[in-house]
């Protein structure tokens, strides 16, 4: 099989419908399960009990512009922190949904650099292909 060359400009995602590929420098979804161990008669046997999935996003601060990502989610966590907002991630054509808890992006940073967020998103559901 060859080698497919995959890379981070091959990724979109949206949050709450709207577009943000374009204010991020980086998108990525981790998920993680909690599996349990028995040791049995017969030898090991495993268990999935929990998944927990984070929707970690670093971006180019954008407040006060049209459809500003840091507004939005400055409004939906200051508004309705425990409304969860939909989120589609794709990653060269493949896209998987999920819904994310609203949080509060950072604020400020150094002088001469681009100012920029980082966001850990907490996701409400599993991730699944759409």
């Amino acid at each position: 099989m060859p080698t497919n060359i995959i890379t981070g400009r091959q990724i979109a995602f949206t949050i709450d419908g709207d577009v943000y590929d374009a204010q991020a420098t980086s998108a990525t979804l981790e998920v993680e399960s909690t599996i349990n161990t028995y040791q049995t008669l017969d030898g090991k046997a495993y268990y999935t009990t929990d998944t927990q999935g984070t929707f970690n996003v670093e971006m180019l601060q954008d407040f006060g512009a049209a459809g500003s990502l840091c507004e939005a989610l400055w409004n939906a966590a200051a508004n309705n922190p425990n409304d969860a907002l939909p989120v589609v991630l794709t990653v060269h054509g493949v896209a998987y949904a999920f819904s994310v808890q609203p949080i509060f992006p950072s604020l400020g940073g150094t002088a001469p650099d681009a100012l920029t967020a980082s966001l850990a998103f907490t996701c409400v559901t599993t991730p699944a292909l759409d």
